[in-house]
């Protein structure tokens, strides 16, 4: 569902490695995601693999912009079945820009979260400036 949204290297593609510190190694620390114990190959590593760096990412990502969390974006997710709250679709990857199938939807002036929306439905609300009005022209157009 969710593919790859940090943009820092991957572990295998990280440069850094205990032999050019010092001391040659680092102790145990948790990982700040799942707590589980991982050997760091840097001291600012805080994340056991890619999975859970990828999940923090996320998490800070919809907490600074919608004031949610990734478990809360995964309960809405869940309760929509995975699809799109307009059109019923599982969505699709924008390439280049989001990383998710559906997008949290919110208002634009009070900043509450409406739900999950595909890409299409999402910029066709936004193109109709979240107006009822100017959907309503839409339908007795297209009627």
């Amino acid at each position: 569902m969710i593919a790859r949204v940090n943009p820092n290297p991957t572990k295998a593609e990280q440069t850094a490695s205990p032999d050019k510190y010092p001391q040659g190694y680092f102790n145990l620390k948790p990982c700040k995601c799942c707590g589980s114990e991982f050997r760091p190959n840097a001291p600012s590593e805080l994340y056991c693999g890619d999975a859970c760096k990828d999940k923090a990412s996320t998490n800070k990502y919809l907490k600074r912009v919608y004031g949610i969390t990734y478990r809360q974006y995964r309960l809405m997710h869940e309760a929509q079945g995975g699809l799109c709250k307009i059109c019923g679709t599982e969505g699709f990857v924008m390439a280049n820009h989001h990383k998710m199938k559906l997008v949290v939807d919110h208002c634009h002036a009070t900043g509450r979260v409406r739900g999950l929306l595909c890409h299409n439905c999402n910029r066709a609300l936004g193109l109709l400036k979240d107006n009822v009005d100017n959907l309503s022209k839409a339908i007795d157009y297209l009627k």
